[in-house]
């Protein structure tokens, strides 16, 4: 496969750092302030010119709901979400709030930056520029009361600007100097980024006047109980009194997940697409964040049979590693006979027939054998298979639940495996690595974080483990607009990957992709299949370069994100006939029983137990990244077993650091001159735009936990508190000293960190290193610097050739840090270093030698006695 490099030395173990030096963060250390300095503000005078009229129009909206609730003769105090339009942030804006009787903090939602002017700017040595301001809304519940402070404490801060609030009102000072807008969350924000507006806009032709429209309704998450399930009730009744159905609700108290799942009449829908959302309650009422259309996932069930393959290798033994939280596979299938543990509470397989059992039965087969066109060795240990799919009750699709919210199913999946539930045991226990690739097709990744991706980011710090979740798939028709792609060759690559290019917005990964501590996994265009493709198909992507359905862009908060790429299986296209006219479009072509794809196990058109198929997708590479992650478990377990590993860190670091070697063996190699080539990228931005597109790179499978001669890797983890710096020593190799031998150094550091519901930042540890490039003389190069140290993992890659001088012994130190980002970190935060020097593999040195002796050198002189 391309995504494997062309590396003849034998491999080589992993190393081990000495434990770290610990220590603290000194002040004013690089990266540890990263944020752009605060903008100018206008001055009290003008701000109370600006926001008295929005606090007199808050007070106005209060009044006109006391009287409409007295209308109705009930003694409820009115209440409505204010949102406060900040230009910059406030730290201790939420401490503020518990102060003021009536306010309740509801979330702190990131916003895009705003153009200047000549109140709010930014400045920089003096000078006016025309930067975009740095932009946060702060979300409130308040009743008159709560209103009526607010402007007590705004106009005695207009009045004099140096007036001492009491303890604890401080930041609002801050927040009034900073206060663009003051305004209600209204109808628009509810509905703007959730696709309900256009998803019905679709379908209003051909739904029918008697049909339903099924929407997922998140309602904000109150603190107290009791208010929670009386704003439920309240948004229940106005489902209701419209017509509408109400199917099930669900709480998820960890990440202030509130949601109805109902049915709204049509009627409701006409309503808002003739009106706007403002014209029916349910989007007016103040219980209600957002409200999206509730589609199911669908996977498609194709047929196409590659032939009939049996099992080979040896049978798994011990306990489940990976979580395969998937369709239904066939658990009898040749291939997966006596290699899974099938949990089904939910009895969803009376529902499947055996033909749907696609989706679970590809999936189940890649994580066990891989591509079976080039299968490896089957994994070690059986897989743990919770079906969350099941089949469509009139399409030949295999959907998620419809009758169910998805965020609820997904919950009592890790729940019961990890936990228990009902009073029962854990039915999986022991899990590491949980492959979910399934997600929500409505919500496309924008700037808030989806409540899947909240609730596997707490998972995964929660239960310690690897969470692998597919980026989504895009496999759409192409328009074409030249001839050139109808001819498969060069030219026609270029106009495709342009096409796609310009299109980048419309191909977001799905949600949960965006979470922060999962590995969030792309696809490569490439498999193992050899076949000449006919006339009447076109090849349109080259060998190994991103798929051209894998999802492309930033993750939450422009961190990296897909962060690796594995692959996924060639997408082939059907060129028109000849003499088509009018405006042409290519098609996906549809797999075959000789592929291109991954060939993995399938029901077959015949039922065979012995049945193959192909397919395409970021799935398949979500897989193959699982199948991965569990081979590092088992080099890092039977590395833990071998004498002398007394510094080999503990097991429970075994997640951090599987997370951190697949990472570290990814590179963009050529394929950054091949996209810039392609896309014809030029200036300062080529690089941010080729992280968009490779993130991190493909995964170069033999390079996964291990070095070679030309290449020492080493590894270190540990637990670290807030301002905490750990440093580790990387032994120098003495034959690089004074040459000029071109040489790599790559460094990823990886964590788990506790997630804050309530703020932006959401990732509650912010851990980083700053590459050393001094002693090696090597600058960095692939992944854009600003974009890598905003998720949980960080990988740099840096190359040189520049003579540097020193003498054996001599060390690097490479330090990690750690700050708090949003809230307070309860515990320490587990992470992992792993580090490579890497030369021309024609050179004729051993570094892993050097390397290693230097390492052994520096234990004796440890443990020798004074």
């Amino acid at each position: 496969m391309a995504g494997q490099s062309s590396r003849m030395s034998e491999p080589r173990p992993l190393l081990t750092f000495a434990s770290a030096i610990v220590g603290t963060i000194p002040t004013a250390v690089p990266g540890s302030t990263p944020f752009p300095p605060p903008p100018r503000t206008p001055s009290a005078e003008r701000q109370g010119e600006r926001v008295s009229p929005q606090f007199a129009s808050l007070r106005d909206a209060i009044s006109a709901q006391r009287v409409e609730l007295a209308e109705v003769a009930t003694t409820s105090d009115p209440e409505l979400v204010v949102v406060f339009e900040l230009a910059g942030a406030v730290e201790g804006f939420l401490r503020a709030v518990r102060d003021i009787d009536g306010l309740e903090f509801l979330a702190d939602i990131a916003a895009e930056g705003v153009e200047p002017d000549d109140d709010f700017y930014v400045e920089r040595q003096g000078v006016r520029t025309d930067e975009l301001v740095p932009q946060s809304l702060y979300l409130l519940m308040t009743n008159a009361a709560a209103v009526d402070e607010l402007i007590s404490l705004f106009a005695q801060w207009q009045a004099d600007p140096t007036i001492r609030f009491a303890t604890g009102l401080a930041p609002l000072k801050r927040v009034f100097s900073y206060l663009r807008t003051l305004r209600r969350w209204g109808p628009e924000d509810r509905v703007i980024e959730t696709g309900l507006l256009e998803q019905w806009r679709e379908e209003v032709d051909v739904v029918g006047p008697n049909s339903f429209a099924r929407v997922e309704i998140e309602l904000w998450f109150r603190s107290n109980p009791a208010v929670r399930a009386t704003a439920e009730q309240q948004v229940v009744d106005l489902v209701v009194a419209s017509g509408g159905r109400h199917i099930t609700s669900s709480t998820v108290d960890f990440i202030g997940y509130r949601a109805i799942l109902a049915d709204l009449p049509h009627s409701q829908v006409e309503t808002v697409l003739r009106d706007g959302p403002q014209a029916i309650q349910l989007l007016a009422n103040s219980s209600v964040m957002f409200v999206s259309p509730s589609r199911p996932m669908s996977f498609e069930v194709e047929e196409n049979d590659g032939g009939e393959l049996t099992s080979s290798g040896p049978l798994p033994s011990g306990q489940p590693r990976i979580a395969l939280l998937d369709g239904l596979p066939i658990s009898n299938h040749a291939l997966l006979a006596d290699r899974l543990v099938v949990d089904d509470p939910d009895d969803i397989g009376s529902l499947y027939e055996h033909r749907f059992q696609v989706h679970g039965t590809s999936m189940a087969s890649l994580l066990i054998h891989g591509d079976l066109s080039a299968p490896g060795p089957p994994l070690t240990s059986p897989v743990y298979v919770r079906p969350v799919l099941q089949p469509h009750e009139f399409a030949r699709a295999e959907i998620t639940a419809p009758n169910g919210l998805f965020v609820d199913l997904i919950h009592r999946c890790f729940r019961r495996m990890l936990e228990g539930d009902g009073g029962n045991a854990a039915t999986a226990p022991s899990v590491r690595i949980v492959n979910l690739s399934v997600g929500d097709p409505v919500r496309l990744f924008a700037r808030h974080l989806s409540p899947l991706a909240k609730l596997l980011d707490w998972c995964a710090h929660q239960y310690n483990l690897v969470v692998i979740v597919s980026a989504g798939n895009y496999r759409g028709p192409v328009e074409v607009t030249s001839e050139h792609l109808l001819t498969g060759g060069e030219q026609a690559r270029e106009e495709f990957a342009r096409y796609n290019h310009e299109r980048s917005m419309h191909r977001r990964m799905i949600s949960p992709a965006e979470a922060v501590n999962a590995l969030t996994i792309g696809a490569t265009h490439e498999d193992s299949v050899i076949v000449d493709l006919p006339d009447s198909i076109v090849n349109l992507v080259g060998e190994g370069l991103p798929a051209g359905y894998s999802p492309v862009g930033f993750g939450f908060r422009r961190s990296v994100k897909p962060e690796i790429l594995f692959p996924g299986g060639r997408q082939v296209h059907v060129r028109p006939p000849p003499g088509a006219t009018g405006p042409l479009v290519i098609e996906p072509a549809p797999a075959t029983a000789t592929g291109p794809g991954l060939r993995a196990a399938s029901p077959g058109t015949t039922g065979d137990l012995r049945s193959t198929s192909y397919s395409v997708g970021t799935s398949n590479a979500a897989a193959l990244a699982s199948r991965n992650a569990s081979s590092v478990f088992d080099i890092l377990e039977s590395m833990r077993g071998m004498a002398g590993s007394h510094q080999f860190p503990d097991a429970q670091y075994d997640p951090v650091l599987t997370k951190a070697l697949l990472v570290h063996a990814a590179r963009w190699g050529s394929r950054s001159s091949e996209l810039e080539s392609l896309l014809g990228l030029t200036g300062s931005n080529k690089r941010r735009q080729l992280t968009q597109i490779l993130g991190y790179g493909p995964v170069e499978l033999d390079r996964i936990a291990s070095g070679d001669r030309v290449r020492a890797t080493i590894l270190g983890a540990g637990s670290i508190t807030e301002g905490g710096r750990h440093t580790y020593r990387y032994p120098l190799p003495p034959s690089l000293s004074r040459t000029t031998v071109w040489r790599r150094l790559t460094l990823t550091l990886a964590w788990l960190s506790p997630i804050n519901t309530l703020s932006r930042k959401h990732r509650m540890a912010r851990l980083w290193i700053v590459p050393p490039t001094d002693p090696l003389g090597v600058a960095r190069t692939e992944a854009d610097h600003n974009a890598v140290t905003n998720g949980t993992v960080q990988h740099e890659v840096l190359e040189g050739s520049s003579a540097v001088a020193f003498i054996e012994g001599d060390t690097m130190s490479i330090e990690v840090d750690c700050r708090v980002d949003a809230g307070r970190l309860e515990s320490p935060v587990r992470y992992a270093l792993v580090a490579s020097i890497e030369v021309a593999e024609d050179i004729g040195v051993d570094i892993h030698s050097e390397v290693q002796s230097a390492l052994q050198v520096a234990a004796q002189q440890r443990i020798r006695p004074s």
